[in-house]
């Protein structure tokens, strides 16, 4: 039995403890104004991820409405302006016939000035042509060039230690 009394009856040791840092109240002072900052700052953070979640959420409430809207109405919300711009395309249509017509007699009228002119510059441009003589010069061909011999090729033999 006095071996076990030995082993229970150890004093335990007594852990030391540290001291507490000891802060002037400057340092303190400094330590709140860190805190306080510290606080602010994450403040707006959490405001700002709050707002940046609160935007996506309408988002998604505004998609969720128009896909209800599709379903229940079954059209398309450009169908409504489809017609009125159908409308307006064809009175534009009738414009720009109706200024074409104004205009053609004109544009024929000065188109016929062109094609005159053209004529009459390819008239006189034949008469100069006709003046014209022209001398055949023969064309001398050049004496053909002989073939170049192609050098063969050298094989090193592993017996011998040479090329052959």
């Amino acid at each position: 039995m006095s071996d076990t009394e030995e082993i229970f009856d150890k004093p335990k040791t007594e852990k030391k403890v540290k001291k507490k840092r000891e802060l002037t109240e400057e340092q303190k002072e400094a330590l709140r104004e860190r805190l306080k900052k510290g606080r602010e700052t994450a403040l707006k953070n959490r405001q700002k991820k709050a707002l940046v979640k609160k935007i996506d959420k309408e988002e998604e409430e505004k998609k969720r409405d128009e896909k209800i809207a599709m379903h229940v109405l079954k059209k398309n919300p450009v169908d409504d302006n489809l017609a009125e711009l159908k409308a307006e395309l064809k009175e534009l249509r009738a414009e720009m016939a109706a200024m074409k017509k104004a205009k053609e007699p004109e544009k024929v009228e000065e188109i016929k000035l062109q094609i005159e002119e053209k004529k009459e510059e390819i008239q006189e441009v034949k008469v100069v042509e006709k003046k014209v003589e022209f001398e055949e010069i023969p064309i001398e061909k050049p004496p053909p060039t002989p073939p170049v011999p192609i050098p063969k090729r050298k094989v090193f033999n592993t017996k011998l230690g040479r090329f052959i």
